[in-house]
């Protein structure tokens, strides 16, 4: 900082930085400092400084899909670049290499940007206490904008001097993958003849590893000649030393194979890359692989195969015969089990089994001619596990039966539990669609509830509950137009939090339920407000959270109250009539939760009887109980929850 009365100019603060860095013009040229060990010629610095593009077209800077487990992998997603990355681990200050590639120029504009930095916090300070009492001439107003004004200058400097530091990162990484003689240490390989170079200074900057080894006085120091661990490919290392000289993974690491990069880090302690591994390079491509090498009880390793369960509890479909090829049973069981475990409810399930199956088929084709008879049986075991009752029985035949997987006699037994003619098999086709996504008027959010039916013919509607927008939408069946638009969000009348049941009356007034508000709100045809009623209560005709609602043919409105665990019937202006049902799981006539509600033409009442009853409850219309449909499971008639 310098006093007030030294401040300079902002073209005499420019000529400053820029006598500071005698490389760096407003022009880009880009000579390279050559105390790195790296003396480029003439030719080179031209090629460098005018024939390439922007550094997103240098080597390494490419984006892609993220590093491969396998030698089956493409380019990797390319992380923030430089020997600065925090990711890596990396210090320019540790290594005279990193600090002549860098160059002391962009240490002394960041700290310049610090002080700078510090001052904007002060005169913020200042401007709190004093700025009402200022106008735009004062001091500490001036002095702001000037300051502020020289940290945009600044960072923009400070982008160019990243910027031309990876340029010089790229340009020593080619050195060393191309063995150029200005490199100070050969990576011997187990052969003793293969060998790539390095720069002594980056992989230094890298790794306290490295450093321990170039000042012990052994073979590394003395003779600049590391030696690589059996086992490790020549492709692998490439990749490592790209790691190592620009702190990301590009086009070298996209053929490498993922296990010796893991394997690498942890030999000479480079930090950064078993992070990148874990969370851009399990791919349906490695999943199976990274696994198998996760169990190898070695090293910290637990956190690859919690990765690759949460990969495999997304879907197992991608995974391909090819990669399937030589896995072993006890790995394909244990990511069968991370997909089988998730989606144990609801109406997805089936596709769940169905997947499970498939993956098994091709898990058991691609391993037969490897592992015999084993594979087959492994194949068994595994599909031993499923529920394969929750299938269509269109895909049992289709999919089950001709794989000779499942015996004859269970097959038997679920075409005899379905019987000849399954509800399953019917399949329907889409007549027409309604509404567009969005979250304008006359649009649809994610959350599209319940939907109620009013009338016949050309003036049918159709209306549709949008919690998400908080309002309902009325359609024609006909056209798909938006006929109206009932409600906002708001708690005043006419307005909704998160509405749910929809219900017409002869007359066809919509009824809505509005359960974050604990009431019901009557709209006419054209969709304006006519009154509300229901208050929060377990009294009679008081509402907690009401969801589905509907009309009888008496007339008479019935209602999910979900948080009195109950259902009342009440008059269309909200007196109470009777309660049907009381709280309770597993018993007749009680509920926990109801959601839905409906109505038949002989007044009869079905209640979805939610958690604990796995069905539906019928009630007649006085509210006695008939009877309950349902059972819990996956077959004909039975119900998940």
């Amino acid at each position: 900082r310098r006093p007030r009365e030294q401040k300079q100019s902002q073209g005499e603060m420019e000529e400053e930085v820029n006598a500071g860095s005698p490389g760096i013009k407003r022009g880009f040229e880009m000579p390279i400092n050559t105390t790195a060990g790296f003396a480029p010629t003439a030719t080179t610095h031209k090629r460098m400084a005018l024939d390439r593009g922007p550094t997103d077209e240098l080597p390494g800077a490419k984006l892609g899909n993220g590093p491969p487990w396998s030698l089956q992998g493409t380019y990797i997603e390319t992380r923030s670049g430089g020997l600065g990355n925090s990711a890596t681990g990396m210090s320019r200050e540790s290594s005279p290499g990193a600090q002549s590639a860098a160059g002391p120029d962009r240490e002394m504009v960041l700290e310049e940007l610090r002080i700078l930095e510090m001052q904007c916090v002060e005169l913020a300070q200042r401007l709190d206490e004093e700025g009402e009492e200022m106008d735009e001439d004062d001091e500490p107003l001036q002095e702001a904008k000037q300051t502020r004004a020289y940290i945009r200058h600044l960072e923009e400097l400070n982008k160019r001097l990243q910027t031309t530091t990876d340029v010089r990162c790229v340009a020593m990484l080619e050195q060393a993958l191309a063995q150029s003689p200005n490199c100070d240490v050969k990576l011997l390989f187990e052969d003793g003849q293969t060998h790539l170079s390095a720069h002594r200074g980056m992989l230094c900057a890298a790794s306290e590893e490295f450093r321990c080894m170039f000042r012990s006085g052994m073979v590394e120091e003395r003779q600049g000649v590391v030696k690589i661990p059996p086992g490790i490919s020549l492709q692998s290392m490439k990749g490592f030393l790209e790691w190592v000289y620009l702190g990301r993974g590009a086009r070298e690491n996209s053929l490498s194979d993922g296990r010796e990069m893991w394997l690498l880090a942890e030999m000479y302690d480079v930090g950064g890359i078993q992070e990148w591994l874990v969370d851009s390079g399990i791919t349906d491509a490695s999943v199976m692989a990274a696994y198998e090498f996760s169990q190898v009880p070695e090293g910290e390793r637990a956190v690859i195969a919690t990765a690759c369960f949460r990969h495999a509890a997304r879907g197992l479909g991608g995974l391909e015969e090819s990669h399937l090829k030589g896995v072993h049973y006890n790995a394909a069981h244990d990511l069968l089990q991370a997909r089988s475990s998730t989606n144990q409810a609801g109406a997805g399930v089936w596709r769940v089994v169905k997947e499970g199956f498939q993956f098994v088929e091709r898990w058991w084709r691609a391993n037969e001619g490897t592992f015999g008879p084993e594979a087959r049986e492994g194949a068994k075991k595994l599909v031993a596990g499923f529920d394969i009752a929750k299938l269509p029985v269109k895909l049992i035949r289709s999919v089950v039966e001709p794989s000779g997987l499942v015996d004859q006699e269970t097959l038997q037994e679920l075409y005899t539990l379905y019987g000849t003619k399954s509800i399953y098999e019917v399949e329907y086709s889409i007549m027409r669609t309604f509404g567009t996504h969005g979250c304008e008027a006359g649009q649809l959010s994610d959350d599209v509830c319940l939907v109620a039916v009013d009338g016949s013919g050309p003036n049918q509607r159709l209306a549709v509950t949008d919690p998400g927008n908080h309002h309902v939408l009325i359609f024609s069946v006909e056209t798909g137009e938006v006929i109206a638009t009932v409600g906002s969000e708001g708690k005043e009348a006419g307005e909704f939090l998160w509405p749910m049941g929809v219900a017409f009356n002869s007359r066809g007034d919509l009824f809505v339920s509005d359960p974050h508000q604990d009431r019901i709100q009557v709209f006419d045809c054209a969709g304006r407000y006519i009154r509300g009623f229901g208050q929060e209560g377990s009294g009679r005709g008081q509402l907690s959270y009401p969801t589905g609602i509907a009309i009888t043919p008496k007339g008479e409105l019935v209602v999910a109250d979900g948080g009195n665990h109950r259902v009342q019937v009440l008059r269309q202006d909200g007196t109470f009539v009777r309660t049907i049902g009381e709280d309770g799981e597993g018993g007749e006539a009680t509920f926990s939760n109801p959601g839905g509600v409906a109505v038949g033409s002989d007044g009869s009442i079905v209640v979805a009887a939610h958690r604990g009853h796995h069905g539906v409850h019928v009630f007649d219309d006085s509210g006695h109980f008939v009877r309950s449909i349902g059972s819990q499971g996956g077959g004909k008639g039975a119900c998940l929850s």
